[in-house]
Order: structure tokens, then C-alpha cells, then sequence
């Protein structure tokens, strides 16, 4: 089974294609506004490195938030576009799910027990979820939710916690300064291990796809879990 993944969530915009449980191809660019530019050909040059075309494909995986607004939807938009072209499923990968099983498949050392994967949501807000992880399986211990930095500390567990994603230095930095709680039993992901992942997507999607979740591509929207608001002049 070869499916695609595509991420769009935050400042990485990435492709890859996975097949039984093998990455056989990524590539990425990280930049402010480059998606809409990038990801088609991203897209093509992962199929022709995999030697494959879009009908070979048995799916499409798409990380769907939360995330950046403009990303999460120039992502589904060409997700979308794939599926009705190529006629396979679409699956919804959770972002943040994704960022937390690429952290603890790339991460150096024992791993902690618990991962928070947290993204930035501008001003002192972040995405976050935090995930328990035992044997190398990750399960979730929050739905993904918008917080205040300055009221995370009172809701991680009074053991060490693994934080991952673009959000990491804005935790750090919260809660050192803002009096809120210690940072000592926090440990931090860096490098790559801390960014978003388009092989993470295409490996949990192809896991999603054969547990049968796949999407109505006419009715899948980002689950942006802030309110989205479209502004227009009159």
C-alpha cells in the first residue's frame, strides 16, 4: 500500500509517500508563505522518486490541524485535488498527533514518558495535546486544545515531559519568566526532531486508511480548533 502525505500545518511545507510502513521518499522546504508555490511540485518530485504515478497510489493523507489557517487549507485544497483526480481515499492525519510520533521515532536517547506536541498560535496562545507514551506507542491524554502559556504548567504531570513543535521556545520562555511553574522537568526536542513531518503524515495516514478512517472529500474542513475568520472589504 503507497500512500501520500502531505503537510502544510506550519512553516514546513512537505511531501512524502509511504508504503507498508516505509518512508520511500520526502521532501520539504521551510518558509513563511511558500506553500501555494511548493507543494505541487513537492508532490511530484516524491512520486517520481517513489517511481510512482498518482493512480498508484492507494491513498492521501493530509495533516489537518490545527495549524496555521492559510496552510491547513492551501494543503487540503491540493489534497483534495489528488483524490478526485486519482479517485482514492482521503485520510485526515491530526497534526499534532503526527509532530508528537515523528519527535519520538527521530528522538536521541530514552524517551520520556510524556510528549507535548505544542504549536504556536500567535500572541501568548499555543496548539498543544499531550500524548503518554509506553513501549514506543503513543496514546492521547488531551483532545488538541489553544491555551495560554501561562496556564500550561498547572495541567502537565509532575514528571518529565517531553515538548516538541514550533511552539517549544515560547513554553521555555513562558514559564521561566512568567512565574508560572518550573521548567526543570521539561525536556525540549530539537532540530528536526521538533518540526512537522511529511513522512510522519504519509506513515499514520497509511495506519489510518487500513483501520478504514477515511474522509467525504467534499465535507473535510481544518480543524483549526480557533475560530476562523475571513475578513473582506466592503
Amino acid at each position: 500500500m503507497s500512500v501520500l502525505g502531505i503537510e502544510t500545518a506550519t512553516s514546513v511545507c512537505a511531501a512524502a509517500v509511504a508504503a507498508d510502513g516505509v518512508v520511500r521518499a520526502e521532501e520539504l522546504v521551510d518558509g513563511e508563505r511558500v506553500h501555494a508555490e511548493r507543494l505541487v511540485p513537492l508532490v511530484e518530485q516524491v512520486l517520481r522518486r517513489s517511481e510512482l504515478r498518482l493512480r498508484d497510489l492507494q491513498g492521501v493523507a493530509v495533516s489537518i490541524g490545527p495549524g496555521s489557517f492559510t496552510g491547513l487549507r492551501i494543503g487540503l485544497s491540493v489534497a483534495k485535488g489528488l483524490v478526485y483526480a486519482g479517485g482514492m481515499p482521503l485520510v485526515a492525519v491530526p497534526t499534532l498527533e503526527a509532530l508528537a510520533r515523528h519527535t519520538m521515532a527521530s528522538f536521541t536517547g530514552r524517551l520520556p514518558r510524556f510528549v507535548l506536541a505544542a504549536l504556536d498560535a500567535r500572541r501568548d496562545e499555543i496548539y498543544c495535546q499531550l500524548f503518554e507514551q509506553h513501549a514506543g506507542r503513543l496514546s492521547s491524554l488531551w483532545d488538541a486544545r489553544d491555551l495560554a502559556v501561562g496556564t500550561l504548567a498547572g495541567l502537565l504531570p509532575d514528571d518529565t515531559v517531553l515538548v516538541t513543535g514550533n511552539a517549544s521556545g515560547k513554553i521555555a520562555h513562558g514559564l521561566k519568566h512568567g512565574g508560572e511553574g518550573r521548567t526543570d522537568r521539561l525536556r525540549f526536542a530539537a532540530g528536526d526532531q521538533s518540526r512537522c513531518s511529511g513522512a510522519s503524515v504519509a506513515l499514520l495516514g497509511e495506519e489510518r486508511l487500513l483501520s478504514g478512517a477515511v474522509e467525504d472529500p467534499s465535507a473535510l474542513e481544518p480543524r483549526y480548533i480557533k475560530e476562523f475568520f475571513l475578513h473582506t472589504r466592503s
